[in-house]
């Protein structure tokens, strides 16, 4: 229990009896009688409001959260006392991955009346966190007491990558509207095994795809027309060791890698091809075998809503011979990781034959934007000198990596961190229609 403004208030004119009393013969007996009156009102004021009994409470809204976004976290609250009530409301929100700028919740519930109180937050990690109490406060019926609750309302929140920022691609695939922004259309003819139709010849064309059977009903050259394979599995190995632990403009590489590969996922699906996850780091984190479809892309969501990076090497060895033994098909894969020095990339690329023999392997790499930074920075100093000079030698290295990576047939991209998206998804459309998989 706690006291009101105004029991205060009353207090107050207490003590101006007990100033009194100095000049006047009997205050100090009036000030008593005061004081324990008020007490009095006090307890009764407790007494006859209604307890915590009184409210039906409890959590509402989604579970489930997108990362550095801003959401609403909702109570729903039913009055069933015959007072109306004035209500402050606080909730026991996890530390260090949530940011809120006001916890406190407040407001007006009348008698029989049904009302939401809602608090915004914006997660900044990844996965599954338990909201515990709600601590609630009103006043008494006299104004005078205010009572405290404190409610075990124990619910988990999950936290998933961006899916508003799926929703909206998705929309924007549905129109076809994303040429403008260096994306290309979904629909792929041209190259690939699968017959889509017959087409008129014109100049330029391959002439063994001529149809001769067609040319001859039709009396015109008559062109074959393919379209890529369907169903072609489509893996994404994600690296979740030390090289997806460094920082970018403020995310985490592995946030970053997360969206990109859950938007990859949904690209593969609509242009036919089955999606498939392998996490690893220095053995099998967890593997979605490749499929399509509303439950599949619920797999992939929940494999990927949790995980978090290590300090420790991976093992790529481990992964590749994994993937052999369970996979028959030939596929693409696209490998999410990282290295710094020439010596790993190489350690990398003995191994590399492993998957790339019989599968079509890219590897997708993050740009270091910060030691970039410091190569083009002025020279101020001696130290400038030699840290800019670090700096330069460390990029021209990873130049040589990506290079000594082409030349021995391993796509290798690189890209800055806000282009990773649709660098990736560009690639696989290129792959797609290039390539007769």
């Amino acid at each position: 229990m706690g006291i009101s403004r105004r029991f205060v208030y009353l207090l107050l004119i207490g003590l101006i009896l007990l100033i009194a009393a100095v000049f006047i013969n009997n205050s100090f007996t009036v000030f008593l009688i005061y004081n324990v009156l008020c007490i009095i009102l006090l307890i009764i004021d407790y007494y006859i409001s209604p307890g915590v009994s009184c409210l039906a409470v409890e959590r509402c809204g989604k579970e489930k959260l997108s990362l550095f976004e801003e959401e609403v976290i909702s109570f729903q609250l039913y009055n069933k006392s015959p007072y109306k009530l004035s209500l402050e409301l606080k909730d026991e929100v996890p530390e260090f991955h949530f940011q809120v700028e006001d916890y406190l919740m407040t407001g007006m519930i009348s008698p029989g009346e049904k009302k939401k109180f809602n608090y915004q937050v914006v997660p900044t990690k990844r996965g599954a966190f338990t909201f515990k109490n709600l601590h609630l406060k009103y006043k008494g019926r006299l104004n005078l007491c205010t009572k405290v609750f404190q409610l075990k309302l124990n619910r988990e929140y999950k936290v998933y990558p961006n899916m508003k920022n799926l929703h909206k691609y998705s929309l924007k695939m549905a129109n076809n509207r994303l040429l403008k922004q260096g994306w290309r259309s979904l629909r792929m003819c041209g190259n690939g095994s699968s017959f889509e139709s017959l087409r008129e010849y014109v100049t330029g064309d391959d002439y063994k795809k001529i149809n001769w059977k067609a040319t001859g009903r039709a009396n015109k050259p008559i062109l074959n027309q393919y379209e890529p394979e369907k169903n072609q599995h489509v893996y994404m190995f994600i690296d979740i060791g030390r090289p997806m632990s460094y920082t970018v403009r403020g995310h985490r590489k592995l946030d970053l890698v997360v969206n990109t590969a859950l938007v990859l996922s949904d690209v593969i699906n609509q242009s036919g091809d089955q999606s498939a996850v392998l996490l690893f780091n220095t053995g099998i984190d967890s593997i979605v075998m490749p499929g399509k479809g509303v439950e599949h892309r619920k797999k992939i969501m929940e494999t990927l809503y949790h995980i978090d990076y290590t300090n420790y090497t991976s093992n790529y060895q481990e992964a590749f011979c994994y993937f052999k033994k369970k996979e028959r098909h030939r596929s693409i894969i696209f490998l999410f990781t990282d290295f710094e020095t020439e010596s790993e990339a190489e350690n990398i690329l003995q191994l590399l034959p492993l998957v790339s023999k019989n599968n079509l392997l890219i590897i997708i790499l993050i740009k270091n934007e910060s030691r970039e930074l410091v190569a083009n920075q002025n020279i101020g100093n001696l130290e400038d000198l030699f840290t800019k000079g670090v700096a330069l030698e460390l990029l021209n290295e990873r130049k040589r990596i990506i290079k000594l990576l082409n030349r021995k047939g391993i796509f290798c991209l690189e890209c800055p961190a806000e282009k990773l998206e649709y660098t990736t998804i560009n690639k696989y459309i290129e792959v797609k229609n290039k390539m007769s998989l």
